[in-house]
């Protein structure tokens, strides 16, 4: 009897350590794929009606979870910034414009990064195509900032085949981190007149090639289209060759067709490595698409593009995909771009079931984790955003449940761009953005103005606009006269945010940086910035 009383309890104390070591079992760390494309319009991709023939990620969008409350900032590197650290621009001083080549400033080096973080939690990491998180220094260059590799260019945008940056010069590079901690760069000027998608589909399919697959896998991979220059290699021009009443919009999807084809090599070369299968991926855009001739974009049925705070200039088209995950879902909870790192470094840390681990300390950043969320387990961790606060122009605005809040000069109250008639119909709404442009004209007094007093005096207060954005997508309807608590709560939060805000860094272009210093490259030229 003593005998099987023993056996007894030893089999229970086996049971109960390898109960143990399954608990304490570390979680299998998913490789994440981040790929941004640049100006993206909100009807630019065909699950939102564009005529683009973008298979891959349609494919992936259809059978992944579309974000259709997935909001940016109005221009790049707000939204790189965000991306990248979780923080509101307005608190890195980093909301007013963008970094402009030559420009002595840039993401400030106290920022830890998404990339870091990814570091940190044993990933390999690797950045390919646009920084614009700024390069005065090698210490804001990507290689310092977490990665062990960049392959693309450090400013804002640059022409597709010769890769000269606005005034002429050459930027075009392929970054290491050496042993030492050191950033090894190479000028590529073999770059030179291949076509850029061409050369970032390659560098990622090698560093996805030559993965040490003991190891899981980050790529920030931010693409250079859809920005300007309009340019795109000929063949896929002809796949729209029955589009003849707006040569800039089928230029932009024959664009939106090579970054597809971009795409369909990385998610083969994921699929060929046997990676695809423990893969999250994440698709979005920096901000809306821009409005004007010369742009081919389409924000259809928003209001506004880049640049603008309406919905048009910050509403992003996202999704996210992963073989991990059940598909097929349209997601309306409310994302923001900053949600992102705490997201990502929770998958990261905890993979892609376990809903309980708290993954790392990030400290006092604006982003929350979106996982439930994004899968539909559970409501938003949000229910309001920052779009942002310029304190050089004067102007914020707020996103809080479904209402939208403007302070300030933000736009002009008619930004509205009409579709292509052979791809939306859009008549009524053309109808009363033209309507409206013909009223302000005609009375462009202060009628617009709020007065929002508590002692009942009458003043003039800063311009006040107030929106419902689930009812009013489209931004057709001024509610602030109907709701004044309302505006009053916002403006309150508007407040608070503004005290947490810093000024904005923006310097004027060093001479010092000029190009022809160093062989007419763009290249770090400061020892701190």
């Amino acid at each position: 009897m003593m005998r099987d009383s023993t056996i007894r309890i030893l089999f229970i104390l086996l049971l109960g350590i390898d109960s143990l070591a399954a608990a304490e079992e570390v979680p299998r760390q998913p490789h994440i794929v981040v790929m941004v494309a640049d100006d993206l319009g909100w009807a630019d991709m065909p699950w939102h009606g564009s005529l683009a023939t973008a298979p891959t990620l349609t494919d992936l969008a259809d059978t992944g979870i579309i974000l259709e409350q997935h909001y940016v900032h109005p221009i790049c590197t707000p939204t790189r910034a965000a991306l990248m650290t979780g923080k509101y621009p307005s608190r890195l001083g980093l909301n007013h414009g963008t970094i402009n080549p030559g420009e002595p400033y840039g993401l400030g080096v106290e920022e830890k990064t998404l990339a870091n973080y990814m570091k940190d939690l044993g990933y390999s990491t690797h950045q390919v195509g646009k920084w614009h998180l700024g390069y005065c220094s090698w210490a804001l260059t990507p290689t310092q900032r977490g990665f062990d590799s960049s392959y693309g260019f450090y400013n804002g945008h640059e022409t597709y085949f010769s890769k000269l940056a606005p005034d002429g010069s050459f930027d075009f590079r392929f970054d290491t981190l050496g042993e030492d901690g050191d950033t090894a760069s190479e000028v590529v000027w073999t770059a030179n007149q291949t076509y850029s998608l061409y050369l970032y589909a390659d560098r990622a399919k090698q560093v996805i090639e030559e993965h040490d697959q003991s190891k899981p896998f980050f790529l920030y991979f931010a693409m250079q289209t859809v920005h300007t220059p309009n340019e795109v290699p000929e063949k896929y021009k002809d796949m729209y060759d029955g589009i003849t009443e707006d040569d800039d919009r089928k230029t932009l999807l024959a664009m939106v067709s090579a970054m597809d084809d971009t795409a369909k090599v990385v998610i083969s070369a994921l699929k060929d490595s046997g990676m695809w299968e423990n893969t999250v991926f994440v698709f979005l855009s920096d901000n809306g698409g821009p409005l004007g001739a010369g742009h081919g974009q389409v924000n259809y049925p928003l209001r506004g593009g880049k640049y603008s705070y309406w919905e048009g200039g910050i509403r992003s088209v996202s999704f996210l995909h992963s073989p991990l995950l059940a598909g097929g879902q349209v997601n309306h909870e409310l994302i923001h771009v900053t949600d992102w790192l705490p997201t990502l470094t929770h998958l990261a840390a905890c993979g892609v079931e376990e809903s309980h681990c708290s993954g790392p300390q990030l400290g006092d950043i604006d982003g929350v984790n979106q996982w439930q969320a994004i899968v539909g387990a559970a409501p938003s961790n949000r229910t309001e955003f920052l779009v942002n606060i310029d304190q050089v122009v004067g102007n914020a605005a707020l996103r809080m449940g479904p209402w939208k809040l403007y302070r300030g000069e933000h736009g002009k109250e008619e930004d509205w761009e009409p579709p292509p008639k052979f791809e939306f119909e859009a008549e009524e709404l053309n109808a009363h953005f033209k309507q409206l442009a013909l009223e302000k004209e005609k009375y462009p007094s202060d009628d617009d103005y709020v007065v929002i007093s508590d002692d009942g005096r009458t003043r003039k207060a800063i311009k006040t606009e107030l929106y419902n954005v689930i009812d009013d997508p489209s931004e057709t309807k001024e509610l602030s006269g109907e709701y004044p608590d309302i505006v009053r709560t916002m403006l309150e939060r508007i407040e608070y945010y503004d005290s947490r805000a810093v000024m904005p860094r923006n310097l004027p272009r060093d001479p010092s940086s000029d190009p022809s210093l160093f062989g007419g490259v763009w290249t770090p030229w400061l020892e701190s910035c």
